[in-house]
């Protein structure tokens, strides 16, 4: 969630889905404060190119601005279940990438939308107390050869 919007309570968020609505569908929310809390979102605007949200109970600026800054998580359960060769980002998070030749390249710590395709990032710390970051475009059976996220595994076609 972003900062507070307006005086009334209300608050932008950001939404990482690929349809950026369909976020609307998955309740309940969590929010880890000091322990992890329910939030109830009572109405919701698109505002430009993301949204404003009201959280039920909350009734002025200084109150929502407790929730600035703030990630909101659901109950995977909650999702669609996918098809073969789907993933989401979130299980490709940690993966262990190796190259054709079984060359470790490094562990994926985050992945990226363009606007040609998504991207991995790469952390490849082989060198003591030196890492670099590697991007590889996420192009399923070109660059991206084979995915095992129960094992997390990715093999790329790269140097």
């Amino acid at each position: 969630m972003g900062k507070a919007y307006g005086i009334l309570g209300w608050v932008k968020f950001f939404s990482f889905t690929e349809n950026k609505e369909k976020i609307f569908s998955y309740f309940p929310w969590f929010i880890l404060k000091k322990k992890w809390e329910i939030i109830h979102v009572d109405k919701w605007k698109k505002h430009n190119n993301n949204f404003i949200i009201h959280i039920e109970n909350i009734l002025d600026r200084s109150t929502v601005s407790k929730f600035t800054n703030l990630e909101i998580f659901i109950d995977k359960s909650i999702l669609p279940i996918l098809k073969e060769d789907e993933y989401y980002w979130n299980d490709v998070i940690d993966c262990k990438v190796f190259n054709s030749r079984k060359e470790y390249l490094g562990k994926v710590i985050n992945l990226i939308r363009n606007q040609n395709n998504d991207v991995l990032i790469i952390r490849n710390n082989l060198k003591k107390n030196n890492f670099k970051k590697i991007m590889i475009p996420f192009i399923h059976k070109k660059i991206v050869k084979y995915i095992n996220v129960k094992h997390k595994i990715i093999t790329v076609i790269w140097n």
